[in-house]
C-alpha cells in the first residue's frame, strides 16, 4: 500500500511538471494584465505605458497605435482628470491570450459596458493588444 502512494505521488509530480511550464506562462501572462490594468486604474500614463514592450501595436476601435509614443498619444484622454474608472467584468484566457471585459464607471455612478481587449505577453511585456467596444 506505501509503495502505490509514492508511485501515486511520483506520478502526480509528474504530471505537475509537465503540465507547469504553460500554466505558469498563462499564470505571468496574467500577472502582466493584472498589472497594466493596475497601471490604468492608478491614474499614471507612464506607468500604463511601461506595460507595454517598446515596438508593441495596439488596435483599438479602428486606429492603431506602434510603440509608446503612439500608443501614449491613443490613450491620453483617458488619463485626463474626470476620465471614467475601469472596471473588470471578465477575465481569462484565450488560447495563449489574456482577454478582458471592461465596463468604464464614470463619476456619477453610470457604467458603460463592455468592451473586450484581447493581450499578447512576450518577455514580460504587452507586444499586441487589440481593443474594441
Amino acid at each position: 500500500m506505501r509503495n502505490m502512494r509514492i508511485i501515486a505521488a511520483a506520478g502526480a509530480l509528474a504530471a505537475t511538471a509537465i503540465a507547469s511550464p504553460v500554466a505558469l506562462a498563462q499564470s505571468d501572462d496574467a500577472a502582466v494584465v493584472q498589472a497594466h490594468v493596475n497601471a490604468y486604474r492608478s491614474g499614471s500614463l507612464d506607468a500604463f505605458v511601461a506595460t507595454f514592450a517598446k515596438d508593441a501595436t495596439v488596435t483599438a476601435n479602428g486606429l492603431t497605435a506602434t510603440g509608446h509614443a503612439e500608443i501614449r498619444k491613443l490613450y491620453s484622454l483617458n488619463f485626463k482628470p474626470g476620465a471614467p474608472k475601469i472596471k473588470i467584468v471578465e477575465s481569462g484566457l484565450s488560447g495563449p491570450n489574456v482577454y478582458i471585459n471592461a465596463a468604464y464607471v464614470f463619476k456619477d455612478g453610470r457604467e458603460m459596458c463592455c468592451s473586450y481587449s484581447e493581450y499578447t505577453i512576450k518577455n514580460g511585456k504587452i507586444t499586441y493588444l487589440v481593443s474594441s467596444g
